[in-house]
């Protein structure tokens, strides 16, 4: 991604707000607690629009970026959510207190996967407890492989530019 120049040239202050134009047509708009938003050309007419009597009187005004269509739908199907939860809250506990539900999720335990996954976990909880049992054993170890591969990492280092040398002749 290219880096985009903001021209100091084409620069003013509007309603309090230093405003920049880029080399791409974007309004650098930073704010007097030194936040920038970077508006297109149509967001930032809509802002001068919107506050149009207040720049006329000369007060300050805060520019703002709207919501994109992904966080309108967003914010719509949490607010959806929480409200049907919110009146749903009851039907919702019956059901997961339901037999069905609970044989399910039984079911689900006590699958093979659900096994292993429950064999892994237990794994890895037994190997945490034996690293903070025995600390001085697993850093030797460590020790150990981080000095082999930093060796086999300068070893092959050295070929790429004994490699490289050979070019030379």
């Amino acid at each position: 991604m290219k880096t985009e120049m903001v021209n100091a040239f084409n620069s003013s202050v509007i309603g309090g707000n230093l405003v920049q134009i880029d080399n791409k047509n974007h309004y650098h708009v930073t704010d007097k607690n030194g936040k920038t938003k970077i508006l297109t050309r149509d967001q930032f007419e809509k802002n001068i629009i919107q506050n149009e009597n207040k720049l006329q009187s000369g007060e300050d005004i805060k520019f703002k970026k709207p919501m994109s269509f992904f966080s309108k739908a967003m914010l719509t199907l949490l607010t959806a959510g929480t409200i049907a939860g919110v009146i749903y809250r009851k039907d919702i506990k019956k059901f997961f207190k339901s037999s069905q539900t609970k044989e399910v999720i039984d079911n689900l335990v006590n699958s093979e996967s659900g096994q292993k996954v429950k064999k892994t976990g237990e794994n890895i909880k037994n190997k945490v407890d034996d690293v903070i049992k025995n600390p001085k054993t697993y850093a030797q170890k460590i020790d150990g492989f981080v000095a082999k591969w930093t060796e086999k990492g300068i070893n092959g280092i050295g070929k790429a530019i004994d490699f490289i040398k050979g070019f030379k002749k």
